[in-house]
């Protein structure tokens, strides 16, 4: 049992990991501005980016893509 639990929590170390690395890849948004393309809208830095998509508009502050 104490192993399948060091598995499992490897596991999903690694994945959390993983999608942290892919967000810092991504350009951030300008703060109010439609996007050109797939960007992050807000605190990347602090896991609370959202990806908003080509023609969205970035609003930061609340963390929201608009269409």
């Amino acid at each position: 049992m104490p192993k399948t639990f060091a598995v499992a929590l490897l596991a999903i170390t690694m994945s959390a990991g993983l999608a942290q690395a892919k967000m810092h890849k991504i350009p951030a948004c300008a703060e109010g501005r439609q996007a050109a393309a797939t960007c992050a809208c807000g605190t990347a830095a602090k896991g609370h980016a959202l990806l908003c998509k080509k023609g969205q508009w970035c609003h930061s502050f609340m963390h929201a893509c608009t269409a």
